[in-house]
């Protein structure tokens, strides 16, 4: 009897913190959608700031949650739009190391190496972009990445040429 009723108990309790947890993925929904309806982080930096807190928030109550990858690859993200590519970059690495299985890590890869260029990075952006082309070379974004390489190797005379034809 009292297996049964521990058994009823830690069933209950494992409820219970599923439902917060779905309860918490919800706010966070809608404070990320709330986000997505400005379109620019910059423009309503504090609203970003706070869906990057919600984020970690959730990361830290719910490490084995489902939804990580995505949301590490969202902070990186909004860190992006904010301007802040260092914190991008580290956010997109986290994607497509600790989970490099899923949809999303070829395209964190691509935007690390984007958040590098953006930090003036131009080895360690070119040194990116060629780390996706071998670790994904049937991936859709692998033209795009040798064409970064392409540009990252023209000064800025041979860049303006090139547009100007």
């Amino acid at each position: 009897m009292r297996v049964v009723l521990l058994s009823l108990l830690m069933l209950l309790f494992l409820n219970a913190c599923e439902t917060k947890q779905q309860t918490d993925l919800k706010s966070l929904l809608e404070l990320e959608n709330q986000l997505m309806q400005v379109e620019d982080a910059a423009a309503n930096e504090t609203l970003a700031k706070e869906v990057l807190l919600v984020y970690d928030e959730f990361i830290s109550a719910y490490p084995d949650a489902e939804q990580i990858p995505e949301l590490l690859f969202k902070s990186g993200e909004v860190l992006k739009g904010l301007g802040a590519h260092l914190k991008s970059a580290k956010a997109f690495y986290k994607v497509h190391t600790q989970f490099p299985n899923t949809k999303i890590a070829p395209i964190a890869l691509f935007h690390q190496a984007h958040c590098f260029e953006a930090l003036d990075q131009q080895l360690t952006a070119k040194n990116t972009y060629e780390d996706f082309i071998e670790r994904y070379p049937n991936h859709p974004y692998v033209s795009q990445a040798k064409g970064m390489i392409q540009i990252l190797n023209l000064s800025d005379e041979e860049l303006i040429h090139k547009f100007q034809n």
